[in-house]
């Protein structure tokens, strides 16, 4: 028997209309109902698998260059990527959230689709091993993505990449052609999901900032360990003869949370080597034991660009590096570089850990409250160095030339050489400045770099051999548009002062 249209019958004229306003609000309940429903699954619909990028194992029988990557379809999974020229290797290796490696084939969980991603880690030292084994110099370059990011061949980080390996490879081959020592250029790209389950273009993956950092750490407490602890094994072996030509340079490079994975997994090896130069006596005190020992530990630089931890985690370095003096100027061997204009670490991060502080407190200081909310580059009293794009002096560096936006491969190569020349003759002009001055650096000293970046001292040791600079929007627009050429001819000219 049809209820509702007797029933409405038989209700008084005001109950009738009571009863119709709450069918209607009903209705449009269940139409919003309907579109909430529509949009989570359309959030769910742009999830991707947590399946590894990179599972089939790459040889040099395709040439997986910068252009080439992107188009040949053989490229898109194989690791490692091996480009012709400019020559250069690339290799991945992806971890889960935990941290670990995915599992191979006779591993529990393992599915055909992770092919061969559990040895990424093996092959790529096994690599570099075995070039150190032939002889063959070695430049190392690591690179830990941040938020957002992932190991897809199309990835614009993994892009980036490809062309810093290609510039090094590039200034290589300037250096053979000049009778000067090479390297064989290899890379390590480190993937982890830094979007979750998330697609980039899933509008709810800014949802996932938190969630990501604690992944984050667990990852760098996973096998990343494995990675630096097995380079750093390579470097004590292979560069334990001669401190001015080294076998195997290591730059390690971490962006936003990988920024916080690179600094969580090798803190503990920086604190040593600083511990070292403080605790060594008259036996370290010399700049040859200092550049030995360095030789010796897991990296040459770790540089960390919008690094996204709490400034209570970099600390006890900041204070420690401040009791090491060196005696005459040292690149660093810790950069941290953070722009104001990067409102994920200068405005979202304090919002965020004044929730997830609130169980920590009291805290024991003003200090530790303020450093416990804020990244390293936010915390006035632990910045040493400012870094400015504008009001450049032309003349310093003339020739040098940005990025003129749309640029095939060969003509950004063409220019890239060019620039490299005009950064090795800026950075004669800086040993000339570092010899009129002893070697020495003093407080209030400013040098500016071929891109038009200027570095001033603001405070602390002089001569720290850690760097935390707080630059500006014309050098870093963003947190993640950290991939300017100002940027990077600025750490290419810091890597000149190591011994090449």
């Amino acid at each position: 028997m049809p209820l509702g249209p007797d029933l409405s019958q038989r209700l008084p004229a005001r109950k009738r209309k009571d009863w119709r306003s709450r069918l209607t609000k009903t209705a449009g309940g269940g139409r919003r109902w309907r579109l909430c429903l529509a949009l989570v699954l359309a959030a769910l619909a742009a999830c991707t698998s947590p399946r590894p990028h990179k599972v089939s194992t790459g040889t040099a029988d395709v040439d997986c260059g910068v252009d080439t990557s992107l188009k040949d379809e053989r490229c898109f999974d194989r690791t490692p990527e091996v480009s012709a020229d400019p020559s250069y290797t690339l290799h991945f290796v992806e971890f889960d959230d935990q941290g670990w490696l995915y599992p191979g084939p006779k591993d529990d969980g393992y599915a055909a689709e992770m092919g061969s991603a559990n040895g990424q880690l093996d092959r790529a030292v096994e690599d570099v091993a075995s070039r150190l084994a032939k002889n063959e110099r070695v430049l190392l370059l690591v690179y830990v993505h941040g938020w957002k990011h992932g190991a897809a061949h199309d990835d614009r980080d993994v892009k980036r990449f490809r062309q810093m390996l290609s510039d090094a490879a590039v200034f290589d081959g300037k250096a053979r052609a000049s009778g000067a020592g090479t390297r064989s250029v290899v890379g390590i790209y480190v993937g982890w999901r830094g979007a979750g389950r998330f697609s980039r273009s899933n509008p709810l993956i800014t949802l996932t900032f938190w969630t990501r950092k604690n992944a984050a750490l667990h990852v760098s407490e996973g096998a990343p360990r494995e990675l630096f602890a097995r380079i750093r094994a390579l470097r004590e072996r292979w560069n334990a003869v001669d401190a001015s030509r080294p076998r195997l340079r290591t730059v390690v490079v971490g962006h936003s949370f990988g920024g916080w994975a690179v600094f969580s997994a090798l803190s503990p090896s920086i604190l040593e080597l600083l511990a070292q130069r403080l605790d060594a006596g008259a036996a370290g005190d010399s700049a040859e034991a200092w550049r030995r020992a360095r030789l010796r530990s897991a990296a040459d630089m770790v540089i960390l660009v919008n690094p996204a931890f709490e400034a209570t985690r970099y600390q006890p370095i900041h204070k420690l590096a401040q009791k090491v003096r060196l005696s005459e100027y040292e690149p660093p061997v810790l950069l941290l570089v953070t722009s104001k204009a990067d409102a994920a670490t200068g405005t979202a991060f304090p919002f965020g850990r004044f929730f997830n502080t609130l169980f920590q407190r009291p805290f024991v200081s003003d200090e530790e409250a303020y450093a416990a909310m804020r990244t390293p580059g936010f915390v006035d009293q632990y910045v040493t160095h400012s870094l400015a794009g504008d009001g450049a002096d032309a003349s310093k560096c003339r020739g040098w030339r940005g990025d003129p936006g749309a640029e095939e491969e060969k003509e950004r190569s063409a220019r890239m050489l060019e620039n490299g020349a005009r950064e090795k003759l800026r950075h004669d002009e800086w040993r000339g400045y570092l010899a009129g001055n002893n070697k020495s650096l003093r407080a209030g000293w400013e040098w500016q770099y071929c891109g038009g970046t200027t570095i001033r001292y603001k405070a602390h040791a002089p001569q720290s051999p850690v760097w935390n600079i707080l630059t500006d929007g014309t050098v870093i627009p963003n947190h993640s548009d950290i991939m300017g050429e100002p940027l990077h001819a600025f750490f290419r000219q810091i890597y000149l002062d190591l011994p090449q």
